[in-house]
This record gives structure tokens, C-alpha cells and sequence, in this order.
């Protein structure tokens, strides 16, 4: 595995937001599923433009996919919104992302973390999901086919941010949704493409 190495103004940065907030989710650990990809973390600025650009109002549930060691959770639960929830498979991460959350400074909304299969969790209450391109095509499938069928009707306010999107295909492949807006890493020079999703009215 190639890890690309970080400028260091972005890694100051990082561990500047760490401190601020009182917690510790760095790292790349790999985890024991056929289908899932390994545990890694975004720029606290990436993150940070991705949740502005996703516009979180009090009325919102905001859930990650993948949430790892809790850093999106974090970052989220800076706003004001009615939820902030997290859906891990790895009980070691999600012990980590408890940590996290109990301790951070800032928390202005009530945080879960709940560990399982993402494909099997209950997203009836989401509005507003983020994905960092946790596992593969076949379990995105699953995933999405599972907030569909617990949205039913009620899909008409959500939002979705797919970070570094390797399987975007998916998604386009669900006629329900429609991408309304993608940041192209190259030419904004970021670390990561994402595409940002929403239901087709």
C-alpha cells in the first residue's frame, strides 16, 4: 500500500484540530473483512468543506458510514444539528470513536456510534450521510439499496457525500439518485475527489 505523504502545513493543520478538540484519530489500520477497505482518516480541512458545502440545519440527522475512529462524527457534532450517528464494523474503532466523542471539546449535538454491518443498520431517521469510500462495490450497493428501502418516500431533503469515490458507478446505477455536484481533486487541488448526491425529485 502507497501512502502519499501529507505537506506539512495540512499536517499542523490536523494536529491543531486534534488538540483543539481534544481527541486522537489518527492512523491506518486494516480491517478484517473481505469488503472492507482500510481505516484512514481525511484532512480535518477537507472535512470541514465537505460538511459546510452539505449545509447542516437543526432539523438534520447526519450519519457517516465508516465512521472509524470518530473524526467525521466530531467535526459534525460541532454544529447544532438533531443527531450526529456513526456505523462502524470494527468494535475496536467504534471503542475508539466512544472515546472520542465523550471527551471532545466543542460538542454541541448528542453523538452515537454504533457497530455492525453498514448494510444492516436502520437509516430511516437520516438526512444527511458521508461516506470516505469505506468498502467496496458490493457492499455500497447493499448499502444504498438499504437507505432507499428504510427511506422509502422520505427521501426528499437527504444529502450524500461520497469521499475519494472509486465506486461512483454505484451509485449511478441507482436511478433514485442523482449527483448534483463533484469536486475533482485535481483540479482543486485536493486530497481527495467526493461526489455529493441527493435524491431524484
Amino acid at each position: 500500500m502507497v501512502i502519499a505523504r501529507t505537506p506539512l502545513r495540512k499536517r499542523l493543520n490536523n494536529l491543531y484540530w486534534e488538540y483543539r478538540l481534544g481527541i486522537s484519530t489518527r492512523g491506518i489500520i486494516e480491517i478484517d473483512h473481505p469488503d472492507a477497505h482500510h481505516y484512514a482518516t481525511m484532512l480535518y480541512s477537507t472535512i470541514q468543506q465537505v460538511i459546510a458545502f452539505l449545509a447542516l440545519d437543526p432539523s438534520d440527522v447526519f450519519i457517516d458510514i465508516g465512521s472509524g475512529k470518530g473524526r467525521v462524527l466530531c467535526c459534525a457534532a460541532r454544529l447544532k444539528v438533531r443527531k450526529v450517528i456513526g456505523v462502524d464494523l470494527s468494535e475496536d474503532l467504534c471503542s475508539y470513536a466512544r472515546r472520542n466523542v465523550a471527551r471532545m471539546r466543542e460538542r454541541k449535538s448528542t453523538v452515537e456510534v454504533h457497530q455492525g454491518m453498514a448494510e444492516h443498520f436502520d437509516y430511516s431517521n437520516g438526512t444527511v450521510f458521508t461516506l470516505f469510500n469505506p468498502f467496496g462495490a458490493v457492499t455500497l450497493d447493499n448499502v444504498l439499496r438499504k437507505i432507499a428501502a428504510d427511506l422509502g418516500p422520505n427521501k426528499s431533503r437527504i444529502r450524500i457525500a461520497y469521499a475519494n469515490p472509486e465506486y461512483d458507478h454505484v451509485f449511478r446505477s441507482h436511478p433514485w439518485l442523482e449527483r448534483y455536484e463533484y469536486w475533482d481533486r485535481k483540479s482543486l487541488r485536493m486530497e481527495h475527489s467526493v461526489s455529493f448526491y441527493k435524491a431524484r425529485l
